[in-house]
């Protein structure tokens, strides 16, 4: 009997260890970017929490918020985007908080010098870097899943070069002798070209784990 109350008297001293995150989500906060990956919108329709593993983590987002204008009507007003890194490692839950936010001038302040901070689910404030995410206007329109990549490879401020997409440029493959630089047979298209010059370059180890992917891939 002893000994069971000593451990459970052991047992209220160890550290908690927290397997997951809650992040919470706001309805001023549009996320664009969760760890380096678009958010699809159909992920977060109707959503009041995302699940995080313990960590770093890094989010994009815009604040969306309705606000008094000048003249007194109501206007959306919406963010420049923001990057912002934080570890969630011994953290249960992360809520957003923002400044206030109700006038013109507030808004214009925000976007000028933005600030926010996370919380915890005992409302202590998280360390969080924050930057604001420049953006490319493509014929397309903007992607910040790539906006993204490139400032994470630029290495500023919130950057988490872990969650940039490092691959193989081809401009390297132009540059020296590559399998370009072979003349191809008739029936090799690009692609094929590429593969068999890569076959070639990885350890046999690679190569043997390659071919077992082939085979467990269904047959077209």
């Amino acid at each position: 009997m002893r000994w069971g109350c000593a451990i459970v008297i052991m047992a209220s001293f160890l550290p908690v260890q927290v397997l997951a995150t809650t992040l919470r989500l706001s309805n001023d906060i549009d996320l664009l970017v969760l760890d380096g990956k678009k958010v699809s919108s159909s992920l977060l329709r109707g959503a009041e929490s995302i699940e995080l593993e313990n960590g770093l983590h890094q989010v994009v987002f815009r604040v969306e918020k309705t606000i008094n204008s000048s003249n007194h009507e109501s206007r959306l007003f919406t963010s420049v985007p923001l990057i912002a890194t934080f570890n969630t490692q011994l953290i249960g839950q992360v809520n957003f908080s923002l400044p206030p936010l109700d006038t013109q001038k507030e808004a214009e302040r925000f976007n000028a010098t933005p600030h926010i901070a996370l919380l915890d689910g005992n409302a202590t404030p998280i360390p969080v870097k924050l930057d604001i995410l420049e953006i490319i206007t493509r014929p397309k329109g903007i992607d910040y899943e790539t906006d993204t990549e490139s400032y994470n490879k630029a290495g500023k401020y919130a950057s988490l070069p872990h969650f940039a997409t490092m691959m193989a440029d081809d401009s390297t493959l132009l540059s020296g002798v590559s399998e370009l630089d072979m003349p191809p047979a008739q029936s090799q298209n690009l692609t094929e070209q590429r593969l068999k010059y890569w076959y070639q370059q990885a350890d046999p180890a690679t190569r043997d784990r390659f071919l077992q992917w082939i085979k467990q891939q269904p047959s077209s």
